[in-house]
């Protein structure tokens, strides 16, 4: 389509395997020039070996078109064969004709002299196609040693004259391992200095692992040559295109950018058939825009159609749009697992208290009154639970009844209000205590009708530590001191809370922590 307009000749770019367009860098000559040594010197089994799409059947029809007429070669293109199919492909590829067509036909005497003259039919009393027709039809009938032997002939009188026999096996990875071990065997014909039969194995990179197994260690120990065939690197790609596009036509003045050889590259990786293709949509896109410069655009075009995205970034678009909601929901979800995980690993280093308090106060906290004298209370002795190793203890909430107030005996116990003054990690945390309260002081009269009890500890060092802990956490806590059956109790609290809202609110930051906190009710006595 667009070879008139750029004034090409052919096709610069097409897949088929056209030896005249090979790019004869550095590696392509290199593995010619093994191939054609091993040829010359008679050897044995030659491996070479690239990964797809590297221009190892082009290289192939190269060789054919380098060697002499003193060389007969017989190419395998089809590898999925069994052995007696690769033995008829061989010997029909080469003509080889069968031992019986060799056989006198007739005997004559000679009337001078009266000797015996055996006449032989020669192959060109048939014409081609009857020769063609006869040669096809003694190989399908022929049996495996009928014909190695003929092969074996074949292969002698070659080296008689002087000239020498290739077999070349493309995609030889595909061979089983019965067909590559009849090669094997087919390698013995040798004279004592010389190999009959040359074999090139043309394979991906995979040959060479197949070749590895324990079963073809003969196999592999008999190949005198291996070469190994990379992609091109970014300048080989470059010149490569312009190789391509002189052959196909002198006259063109058709050319591609810089940044539109950067995009070949970056997309084929240096392989010729991903350049070959991305350059042939290329030219349709740069004819399709009249332009004589291919350009980045024309080349992200012709990979989006092999590819087959139409619109990549149109895509993306939508398919963000289409999925954004369920986008977020995932992000608030695996932020809410990651707190909850904090929490639970280090609760103390979590603030999630909520209360109006704490809204008001974040910095100065509120003041808890000091124990007034004068009112004689009941003793609040709550029951403790039963004491856990190497973690804070936990008693039941002490049940305090609306006409019944509670008695605090000094010296026995200390109420203790914390002045909320814990600094950040920059500065040293610090509990405000009240002097000891020498007085009683009625429940109903601190600030609030609710508080949360969250430990009771048997020792004042581990209170301390605790409500320090609390207080880092944004909470306001305080510890008050009981006794239960002669045992000193100290319960730690946090509030008092004036509403039950902010009592509720609290609750659920401890509990979400991983403490288990319990809300208790002070009634305040009439």
């Amino acid at each position: 389509m667009y070879e008139n307009f750029y004034r090409f000749k052919e096709k610069p770019f097409s897949l088929t395997p056209d030896p005249k367009f090979l790019y004869l860098n550095k590696q392509y000559q290199g593995a010619l020039d093994h191939m054609l040594y091993g040829i010359k010197q008679k050897e044995g089994f030659m491996v070479i070996a690239g990964d797809v799409g590297t221009g190892k059947t082009t290289l192939c029809r190269c060789l054919l078109d380098r060697l002499d007429e003193n060389v007969e070669v017989a190419l395998i293109l089809n590898p999925m064969l069994s052995d007696m199919d690769l033995l008829r492909n061989i010997v029909q590829d080469l003509s080889i004709k069968s031992l019986h067509a060799r056989q006198p036909v007739g005997v004559v005497e000679d009337s001078a002299t009266g000797e015996e003259i055996s006449i032989e039919l020669e192959a060109d009393a048939f014409s081609s196609d009857d020769l063609k027709k006869v040669t096809t039809s003694w190989i399908n009938g022929a049996s495996k040693k009928e014909l190695i032997d003929a092969l074996n002939v074949f292969l002698l009188d070659q080296h008689d004259q002087g000239k020498s026999t290739v077999l070349i096996i493309d995609e030889a990875q595909n061979l089983s391992l019965a067909v590559m071990e009849q090669l094997r065997i087919l390698s013995n014909l040798e004279t004592e200095k010389d190999k009959l039969l040359q074999i090139i194995f043309v394979g991906q990179l995979e040959l060479n692992e197949k070749l590895k197994l324990p079963t073809l260690k003969q196999l592999n120990q008999r190949i005198s040559i291996r070469y190994k065939i990379a992609p091109l690197s970014q300048e080989e790609t470059d010149n490569y295109i312009s190789h391509r596009i002189l052959v196909a036509g002198a006259s063109s003045q058709v050319g591609f950018a810089k940044s539109a050889l950067k995009e070949i590259y970056k997309y084929s990786n240096g392989y010729p058939r991903l350049i070959n293709l991305a350059c042939d949509r290329s030219l349709l896109a740069g004819y399709n825009n009249h332009a004589d410069v291919v350009d980045r655009q024309h080349v992200r075009e012709a990979i989006q159609s092999l590819l087959g995205e139409d619109n990549k970034s149109g895509f993306i678009k939508q398919f963000l749009q289409k999925q954004w909601p369920l986008l977020a929901s995932l992000i608030f979800f695996i932020a809410g697992l990651t707190l909850f995980i904090l929490a639970k690993t280090n609760p103390e280093n979590i603030n999630l208290s909520l209360s109006p308090e704490k809204i008001v106060q974040k910095v100065k906290p509120s003041a808890r009154p000091q124990a007034t004298s004068g009112i004689s209370k009941k003793s609040v002795s709550p029951e403790p639970s039963v004491p856990k190793s190497d973690q804070s203890k936990i008693v039941p909430a002490p049940v305090i009844e609306k006409s019944v107030e509670a008695t605090i005996t000094p010296p026995q116990e200390k109420t203790r209000a914390v002045q909320s003054s814990v600094s950040t990690t920059s500065a040293p945390t610090k509990i405000q205590k009240p002097s000891n309260a020498e007085n009683t002081v009625p429940l109903g009269k601190q600030e609030g009708n609710y508080r949360i009890q969250v430990y009771s500890l048997k020792t004042q060092a581990e209170a301390d530590e605790h409500v320090a802990n609390l207080i880092t956490a944004g909470f306001d806590t305080f510890w008050k001191k009981a006794v239960s059956a002669g045992q000193d109790w100290y319960i730690v609290y946090v509030g008092p809370f004036k509403d039950l809202n902010s009592a509720k609110v609290n609750l659920k930051a401890l509990r979400f922590s991983g403490r288990k906190p319990i809300l208790l009710s002070v009634s305040t006595a009439s």
